[in-house]
């Protein structure tokens, strides 16, 4: 077992039960979502296995005419998958949310939906015309960007959010043109209440075919912002939960790819009344380890915020000094931002594993572990949990399960530019869904079902934390 790293065991009570209290509270008023399509396919599909659920394509959703981005060579939307992106997965509706492309890809800023209930893929909104700078007409959408693992679904408030990354022709976050000056614009949410195949997500006018009606699908929140964002979300990771009655999200960036990320607190305020975000940094970098593009997850149990690391576009694949970076967000405030740990992992042999740029990464509450996903294996999954030594410290060293798919069917083509946020735990089904690129410009939506076949043991709770 790796050295103890001494971390605090006592929780504050009050802290840990008004987050419980808030997350019961987000799910009871959240709408309920038609699942049952998907959770006839899961029960037909044997624990460890993968099942495909999309029945049409991503690429009957694309716009096409007067509607279709007509910028020689970034004009083709299957770019959107591929082009380092994320998706979001909205509970109420049982539901996909995808927006990318960006930088050097894809210059459409339409919003794309796949529907559980049916598995078709839709538009969800047409996309903006762009000036000769890149910047989109009258302001009233994001730029299509890189978004890396920073999309999700903001359960309090109902909305979609997107941080960005790498934005279309700049590579730099979401930026406008305002009074003759460049500023930076975002986060950017979309109401998936207000979408609409034939609108454009902005205003009216604003669309490449002029004439489409606005939506106004798109909020931003320029205006609404307290505190200071990360310089750049390039190459950052996210996760999400509810506290106290918010939409919190908490982000993991650096200064340009350093390589040396701290950790953010994005509280989203109640939007619709008006009321702002606070951005705090809440975990610092003590340099034990370094993380370039990644993913992200909570492990809700331990309170946790766990997100993969690899080295730099010029290494890729290779090793890296540890495969984990966990900030404690029991820990986690402006006023003592705590520092960040390095993990390694094993496998069940001790045998060091090489994370990559490549894996996905979620939570499962239900069997309190880490699945993680690298779409260059065919089919195969890992799984982990955290491990604390008898006196309750967090250990250093984690092992890993290696999950062979139970099914013949499961993906079986790579994502070149990695998983990252297109890898999701669905509370509700008990399943991971997961995008896959299945032929050339196309991608296809799959379920995997958890094996409950784990053969390491859920680590037990240090003894202080049976308090609660």
């Amino acid at each position: 077992m790796g050295k103890v790293l001494r971390m605090h065991t006592i929780r504050v009570v009050a802290a840990t039960l008004s987050v419980a209290f808030a997350q019961v509270a987000a799910t009871a008023t959240s709408h309920a979502a038609d699942l049952s399509r998907l959770d006839a396919l899961l029960n037909a599909t044997p624990a460890g296995g993968w099942v495909q659920i999309n029945t049409s394509s991503f690429s009957s959703a694309f716009p096409t005419g007067a509607s279709a981005v007509d910028v020689p060579s970034y004009s083709d939307p299957a770019r959107i998958v591929h082009a380092w992106s994320s998706f979001a997965w909205n509970t109420d509706l049982g539901s996909l949310m995808l927006f990318g492309g960006g930088h050097a890809n894809y210059a459409g800023n339409e919003m794309y939906l796949w529907d559980g209930a049916s598995g078709a893929w839709s538009r969800g909104s047409l996309p903006s015309k762009l000036d000769s700078y890149g910047f989109v007409a009258d302001n009233s959408a994001p730029q299509s960007a890189h978004t890396y693992d920073n999309q999700l679904y903001l359960r309090v408030n109902r909305l979609f959010v997107t941080l960005g990354g790498a934005a279309y022709q700049s590579g730099d976050s979401f930026q406008a043109q305002v009074g003759g000056q460049v500023v930076r614009t975002g986060p950017w949410l979309f109401d998936p209440a207000r979408a609409n195949a034939n609108e454009v997500g902005g205003s009216s006018g604003s669309g490449y075919d002029r004439s489409s009606i606005g939506g106004n699908m798109w909020i931003d929140r320029r205006e609404n912002r307290i505190g200071n964002l990360p310089q750049s979300f390039v190459e950052a990771a996210t996760a999400y939960r509810t506290e106290n009655g918010k939409d919190v999200v908490y982000v993991a960036a650096d200064s340009y790819s350093s390589g040396y990320p701290i950790l953010y607190r994005y509280a989203v305020g109640n939007v619709r009344d008006g009321e702002s975000d606070v951005w705090e940094v809440v975990g610092t970098n003590t340099g034990v380890a370094r993380a370039f593009q990644g993913a992200a997850a909570i492990d809700s149990d331990h309170g946790l915020f766990v997100r993969t690391t690899s080295q730099p576009w010029e290494a890729a694949g290779s090793a890296s000094d540890h495969d984990l970076i966990v900030w404690d967000l029991n820990e986690a405030s402006a006023a003592a931002a705590n520092g960040n740990l390095g993990i390694h992992l094993v496998d069940q042999a001790g045998a060091a594993f090489e994370m990559t740029r490549s894996f996905g990464i979620d939570y499962d509450q239900k069997l309190r572990r880490f699945f993680i996903w690298d779409s260059n294996v065919l089919g195969e999954v890992y799984s982990f949990a955290a491990e604390y030594s008898s006196d309750g410290g967090l250990l250093d060293t984690w092992t890993v399960s290696k999950l062979i798919s139970a099914t013949t069917d499961h993906p079986d083509k790579s994502f070149s530019n990695g998983v990252l946020g297109k890898w999701q735990y669905v509370n509700e089904l008990g399943a991971f869904i997961a995008m896959a690129p299945y032929s050339e410009g196309d991608a296809g939506v799959w379920l995997y079902k958890p094996t409950f076949g784990v053969t390491t043991p859920v680590p037990e709770l240090p003894v202080s934390w049976m308090l609660f």
